[in-house]
């Protein structure tokens, strides 16, 4: 079966025993949500579904303090004793690699499941469910996983899995699902080439997480000149791109070159 594929190949790359296939990435973030009261959310590098979802469900919001889009871990220290779980992608608006490791151990010393948002770092180290206790991916249009159809929900627990409630996918839809897995490594590498090119070609302008593993390429300018440079680099070389500032990248002005559209 389709469905068992798929589940399986998830399976390994989440390193998560129980998983669910569900009908985009946003049923998987109101699925992880089901028992929440209280959630912490990233102050930027988040997806617009972090603050649409839980004010969906009647559930209280709370932002952490970000660094360029990276958590900031006193902050996260301050502020997760008090909720039920926190939301957070790595990398961080698809450019900034997560702490993972301390991120868990904070979450867990003060009883706050963590739910990582891996669409934009499924196949690669950033996607790690030893650091998690429910992990959530969408496979739409533009994700690693471009299928444009579907997500998914895994968990480290039968209980918290048990404990949720999903919106399937039909198992009909799941062949591009399962094809698109299966070339994930190698469009990761493409998707990587190009990145590396980029930041070499910019290396002079202010690039944000210059080093860190991500699927776009998100630089700060200081002057209206530097704007329309990194834009004509974009244009002259066929590179979709964003302004900032925006939630799902950065708080602050700046391109962000989509890669991950390619």
């Amino acid at each position: 079966m389709v469905k068992e594929k798929v589940i399986s190949i998830i399976k390994q790359l989440t390193k998560h025993d129980y998983v669910e296939i569900v009908t985009r990435g946003n049923s998987a973030i109101t699925s992880a949500l089901t028992n929440c009261k209280k959630v912490l959310i990233p102050e930027e590098g988040g997806w617009i579904h972090y603050k649409t979802a839980p004010k969906n469900l009647g559930i209280e919001v709370v932002e952490v303090m970000c660094d360029d889009a990276k958590i900031n871990l006193k902050d996260l220290q301050k502020k997760a004793k008090n909720c039920d779980a926190f939301l957070y992608q790595n990398p961080g608006g698809y450019f900034a690699e997560q702490p993972m490791k301390k991120i868990y151990e904070i979450c867990k010393k003060n009883d706050c499941l963590v739910i990582l948002d891996c669409s934009g770092g499924i196949g690669t180290r950033l996607c790690d469910g030893r650091y998690a206790d429910i992990i959530v991916g969408s496979f739409g249009k533009w994700k690693l996983v471009d299928a444009q159809v579907g997500g998914f929900v895994s968990c480290r627990s039968k209980k918290v899995f048990d404990s949720m409630s999903f919106e399937r996918l039909d198992e009909a839809a799941m062949l591009k699902m399962l094809q698109k897995l299966e070339e994930l490594p190698e469009r990761i590498r493409f998707l990587e080439q190009i990145r590396d090119k980029i930041v070499d070609d910019l290396n002079s302008y202010n690039i944000v997480c210059k080093n860190d593993l991500g699927f776009v390429v998100v630089v700060r300018y200081s002057s209206e000149k530097e704007k329309e440079e990194i834009v004509d680099y974009c244009k002259e070389n066929k590179l979709p791109y964003t302004e900032c500032p925006r939630y799902i990248r950065l708080n602050d002005k700046a391109i962000s070159i989509e890669v991950k559209r390619l």
